[in-house]
């Protein structure tokens, strides 16, 4: 016969090794046995340096593996295969990892602690319980709708579902936001020493799209500008040539035909047509050099084009297998 006493002893162990375990498991007992076995490659202790992280965040970090990646494989593990959409890293909830797409465009300075830094706040956003995480998202609520409908961040978290809206928020805010509420200053404080810092190397990779994407834009503009005046100028010149050689063809019948009985009137005539064909002239001068204008503008619009198209494919792991974005 069993003992009922024993039995209770049993079910009692049983869920205080399940608290323990839970209560290990919330303290970030976790955490700190897999950072003690994640070993940084040479760039990557670089990149974990730069961020200068809270013992927390260095934590947390070092606990989701994470790892600078070849195309295939990062491809792969974050299923990224779609050529139009860039992706530059990920956290795999499933895992507990975040795998980074190793970019090796020099002009994208800052690029891989901004994608780190945003991937680690998708890893901190999960382990939240959920009374803290529904107070952060109030927080995060409130100061989004603060903020300018037309504004960059609105316009680009439209594009998220309301399942991921706050998790995205939060690695949004926290690596592209300088001067948040005090609150989430203070969120963003036990992860990172110093968040402005992360800010800058979101603002100077970005900085380098959008300088670039800027020059494309006012090439553009000017040429269409140069275009419209050509166009104008040319056909201005053409009728007024075509009037000027029909009045001079007429002058020089009136010549030939003797109809002229003022020497003088006739010499005042000549010289006049003279000096507008001179006119004439040097406008066609002043047109053929905006034309050279217009086509070395063509030559350096075509090279930025092709600058800028090798810098966004830098960032594209599906380049070459056939908006950025952090999953």
């Amino acid at each position: 016969m069993k003992n009922p006493s024993k039995i209770k002893a049993i079910i009692y162990g049983v869920l205080l090794a399940l608290l323990l375990f839970e209560a290990f498991d919330f303290l970030g007992g976790y955490d700190f046995i897999k950072a003690r076995f994640y070993q940084p490659t040479e760039e990557m202790s670089a990149i974990l340096n730069n961020l200068d992280l809270t013992g927390r965040g260095d934590r947390i970090l070092r606990a989701t593996n994470p790892n600078l990646e070849s195309k295939e494989s990062f491809n792969e593990n974050c299923d990224s295969h779609n050529v139009e959409i860039y992706v530059l890293g990920c956290y795999l909830t499933k895992d507990d990892t975040i795998h980074l797409y190793n970019v090796s465009e020099k002009e994208l300075d800052g690029v891989k602690e901004s994608t780190i830094a945003h991937e680690l706040l998708h890893a901190v956003y999960n382990r939240l319980p959920f009374w803290e995480k529904n107070g952060l998202n109030s927080k995060m609520q409130e100061y989004y709708n603060s903020l300018d409908e037309n504004s960059e961040l609105r316009s680009s978290m439209k594009l998220y579902d309301n399942d991921e809206f706050f998790d995205e928020l939060h690695s949004r805010l926290g690596t592209e936001v300088k001067d948040l509420p005090e609150s989430l200053e203070s969120h963003y404080a036990a992860i990172f020493k110093d968040q402005d810092k992360i800010v800058d190397f979101y603002e100077k990779y970005s900085g380098t799209f959008k300088k670039y994407e800027k020059e494309l834009q006012e090439l553009g503009k000017r040429l269409e500008t140069l275009q419209r005046e050509i166009d104008e100028e040319e056909s201005r010149l053409n009728l007024a040539s075509a009037d000027l050689n029909r009045r001079i063809d007429d002058y020089n019948n009136r010549i030939n035909a003797h109809n002229y009985t003022d020497a003088n009137a006739m010499r005042i005539e000549g010289n006049n047509l003279r000096a507008e064909a001179e006119k004439l002239n040097a406008d066609y001068v002043a047109l053929n050099q905006k034309v050279d204008e217009y086509n070395s503008l063509v030559a350096k619009f075509n090279d930025s084009a092709v600058h800028t198209n090798q810098i966004f494919e830098s960032i594209n792991s599906n380049s070459g297998n056939l908006e950025t974005v952090n999953n």
